[in-house]
């Protein structure tokens, strides 16, 4: 008898996204995807009920922000790794997601093997970075004072770059509090705090960063 396969769950709002990974991994003879999600609420539900060998994590979907799910498995369900999955460029998300525990951020564009290499990898207890992670990585360890690239929104705090990308998005504040489950007026701290950090004024100011900077498109 084989090795049994592996059990990935997705999770991922669009269904042809789910799709396609699923005819991807219908081709090898080591994993499968076992079980799907369309945001990130339920995944967190499945998971309290069954066990599966990795995640993967589409990091913009409805429901509860992808950034508090890794958290969140890493609180619960550590010996399961998560790989995110993305079309926002490595510069913007990826290290934030690394250094919260994610095992390998993928962007969508990426090759289908090269995509199935990823799993692997990890699958096997590794963790995988591009080359242009690790030397965003090792500039943390080498010039931490620095950051990666000295840009501004690299100063805010995990949920101050939340609320940013969400207010540049043109998210109402009532709207980000729901959806982060805290208060209208923790939001306006936030932005208050975000602003004089970004030297902005205005929420148009936010979202011309965010657009240049390829934080939003």
């Amino acid at each position: 008898m084989g090795m049994p396969l592996k059990r990935i769950i997705i999770a991922d709002d669009h269904a042809v996204v789910r799709t396609g990974l699923q005819l991807i991994l219908d081709a090898t003879c080591d994993m499968t995807i076992c079980d799907e999600a369309s945001n990130g609420n339920e995944l967190l539900e499945k998971l309290r009920i069954n066990q599966y060998d990795l995640v993967l994590l589409d990091i913009t979907m409805p429901g509860k922000d992808a950034m508090d799910v890794l958290k969140e498995i890493r609180s619960n369900w550590d010996h399961t790794p998560v790989v995110i999955f993305s079309m926002n460029p490595d510069e913007v998300y990826a290290i934030r997601m690394i250094r919260n525990g994610a095992s390998a951020y993928i962007n969508k564009e990426t090759d289908p093997k090269q995509i199935i290499t990823i799993l692997r990898t990890v699958l096997s207890g590794k963790k995988y970075f591009t080359q242009q992670q690790s030397n965003m990585l090792a500039e943390l360890v080498i010039e931490p004072e620095k950051k990666y690239n000295s840009l501004l929104h690299e100063t805010m705090t995990d949920r101050e770059f939340q609320i940013f990308s969400m207010l540049a998005s043109g998210m109402k504040k009532s709207e980000i509090a729901g959806k982060l489950a805290i208060s209208k007026h923790t939001i306006g701290n936030h932005r208050s705090n975000i602003m004089q950090k970004m030297k902005l004024k205005t929420n148009s100011d936010l979202t011309s960063y965010a657009i240049h900077n390829g934080i939003i498109k």
